[in-house]
């Protein structure tokens, strides 16, 4: 994937060769063109047959306590449910500095948690509503003003405008700094194809040289970071970005990534830092496998089968959410 290569190299890329060899140089100087491969259109969607609704009842009709229109209030409870999500499965305990930003849909604004309020404690009322040029939106007014970091996680606004704006279909993006992503992050070959969970995300992963910084150039690493359809990008000693079309989709890619380095970071300790050690598949048997998963009508890998079991361990576990 040569066109990712200005921000990084993903799963499998030919910056990934030094640690596989010269059967990956040969797959990759061999790969020129690039395959964009649609994720799970051919899987019947779960929530179709398993509804599982994040609005409360007594809530629908306009009948949500901040009065908003009802697109609003269900992507609310949807970014609130997302922020619990990942504090239930790891990714969202780093404090207060991650963030998740969700799109309301049919419009040009999102929502982002409020900055200080732990992902745990996030509630479809208390999560903010931004535009694109980095202002906060008044919930009852709809009056603007400019985001200041009193509330508003600023490293986070543009990051929104970056991706949504160059990919129009991402709905959702995570920001977060799980263990075993940020240790990942630190190595020379990054992401490597240890395990299901990275092949999974085989080529979709790009990479970007961060160093703590937030200049214009940042914004332009993100949008060549996620061209070609990239699900995800790593960032160096610090973190990921997922996105989805939708929050079950970004939930299930921060995931897998997060898995695929957990299992990379305890496989390179069991083989004690020697990739002789570890068996690394054939990077041309990784791109089949991945375009035959992505293709077949058994599997979702989009996080549509997962996300109504999701909203009712939500329900036993972090209830109060959705208001």
């Amino acid at each position: 994937a040569a066109a990712a290569s200005a921000s990084g190299v993903a799963v499998g890329e030919a910056g990934n060769c030094s640690a596989m060899g010269k059967a990956c140089e040969a797959a990759a100087s061999a790969d020129i063109a690039f395959e964009v491969i649609p994720v799970s259109p051919n899987t019947p969607d779960r929530r179709k047959i398993d509804p599982a609704p994040t609005v409360r009842p007594e809530h629908t009709g306009g009948r949500n306590p901040l009065g908003v229109a009802d697109e609003e209030w269900q992507a609310r409870t949807e970014a609130a449910a997302l922020h619990r999500a990942l504090f239930l499965h790891g990714m969202g305990s780093d404090l207060a500095a991650q963030c998740v930003i969700h799109r309301i849909p049919g419009r040009e604004e999102y929502l982002v948690g409020e900055w200080g309020i732990y992902f745990e404690e996030q509630t479809a009322s208390s999560v903010l509503r931004y535009d694109f040029e980095g202002n906060i939106i008044n919930g009852t007014d709809g009056t603007r003003r400019p985001a200041t970091p009193d509330r508003s996680n600023m490293g986070c606004l543009p990051i929104a405008s970056a991706i949504m704006e160059h990919r129009p279909e991402v709905q959702t993006i995570i920001h977060a700094h799980p263990i075993s992503v940020m240790a990942v992050g630190g190595l020379k070959q990054g992401l490597l194809p240890l395990s299901q969970a990275a092949f999974f995300l085989y080529d979709q992963v790009s990479r970007e040289e961060y160093d703590f910084t937030y200049e214009s150039s940042f914004e332009d690493s993100l949008r060549k970071g996620f061209s070609n359809g990239k699900r995800a990008m790593l960032l160096n000693h610090h973190g990921m970005y997922a996105v989805g079309r939708d929050a079950a989709e970004a939930f299930f890619v921060a995931k897998h990534l997060t898995q695929a380095c957990d299992v990379q970071v305890k496989t390179l300790a069991m083989a004690g830092g020697n990739l002789d050690n570890v068996i690394l598949p054939d990077p041309g048997m990784l791109r089949r496998q991945y375009k035959e998963m992505m293709l077949s009508p058994d599997y979702a890998y989009d996080g549509s089968r997962e996300w109504p079991g999701l909203v009712r361990q939500l329900e036993r576990e972090a209830k109060g959410y959705n208001l």
